[in-house]
């Protein structure tokens, strides 16, 4: 897929429009959890979770470079597989036996069998860096590639800002290597107005450019996910809480506020391959937690 930008324009569209909007065609019910995990007490600081199989979810905190799989349906952590020294680490995409976790400096660690007897692991560096605080990733199983989500400055170039904008990376995972431009781009203008609308553009990355919005705290992604089953792109940002849905070719199907009684700190977010959506909360003066919603198409 070639750089492109999802845009998220405003309109003067009603609040007819806007209920729609928000209730049409969105598969998950996030007022109601199927399901509510409390964590060990490693994994207060969770930062990303990733779906492995038979009811297991890889898990990462942000200080310990060790991979934990949490059983759902013993409530335990079933398995600790240490990869790499203390850092601060923020997300994690599981494919068959590999693992990719996320520094929030923009390095990767690929670590290889991450359950088995023969780990591996192999630390990439990418020219993102902690100004970009890379802070969601997933794995797109269509285009074998790493989708890398940037909480601040958008871009690598400082010849091309993007002000105004979250920024969402192409690595491959095969060649391990980072595109230069954004894959997609998220207008952040969005959320800064108070009525709600349905009128989502995409747009050429010159016309980006010319933009220029200014840079401000309304969406900052903490966690990417890919739907198994429809294919779009689930972003989250933990502060203001709040989801946006993604189609493939950038366009914006959905914009959810996450109610902060349910949503403490929403930091990972994956799916089962039945389309189940799970969301991890960093403990807030308590322990973390996995929610838990299930897929009503």
């Amino acid at each position: 897929m070639s750089a492109s930008l999802a845009m998220i324009s405003c309109s003067n569209s009603g609040d007819g429009a806007d209920a729609e909007m928000e209730s049409y065609g969105f598969a998950y019910d996030l007022t109601a959890p199927d399901a509510d995990y409390e964590l060990h007490d490693d994994l207060d600081e969770i930062s990303g979770i990733s779906w492995y199989s038979h009811n297991k979810l890889a898990c990462i905190q942000d200080e310990k470079g060790i991979i934990y799989l949490f059983d759902e349906v013993t409530g335990e952590i079933t398995g600790s597989y240490p990869f790499a020294r203390h850092g601060d680490y923020e997300d994690i995409a599981i494919y068959h036996d590999t693992a990719w976790v996320l520094k929030s400096n923009g390095t990767i660690y690929k670590v290889t069998n991450f359950a088995g007897s023969g780990r591996e692991t192999f630390i990439i560096p990418t020219a993102l860096s902690t100004r970009n605080d890379t802070e969601g990733m997933a794995y797109d199983i269509i285009e074998k590639v790493l989708l890398i989500a940037c909480k601040n400055v958008p871009s690598i170039d400082e010849k091309e800002k993007f002000d105004g904008f979250r920024a969402i990376y192409h690595f491959g995972a095969n060649d391990n290597k980072l595109e230069e431009k954004p894959e997609y781009l998220i207008d952040t203008e969005w959320f800064n107005n108070s009525t709600e609308n349905t009128y989502f553009k995409r747009v050429s990355l010159s016309l980006a450019r010319k933009l220029q919005l200014a840079k401000n705290n309304v969406f900052n992604p903490s966690g990417l996910a890919i739907h198994p089953l429809k294919g779009d792109l689930y972003v989250i940002s933990a502060f203001p809480g709040k989801l946006i849905v993604m189609k493939r070719d950038g366009s914006v199907s959905h914009i959810k506020t996450l109610d902060k009684r349910i949503f403490r700190q929403p930091e990972g977010i994956s799916f089962s391959s039945e389309g189940d959506l799970y969301i991890s909360n960093e403990g807030i003066n308590g322990r973390g937690n996995i929610l838990k919603f299930k897929y009503q198409p």
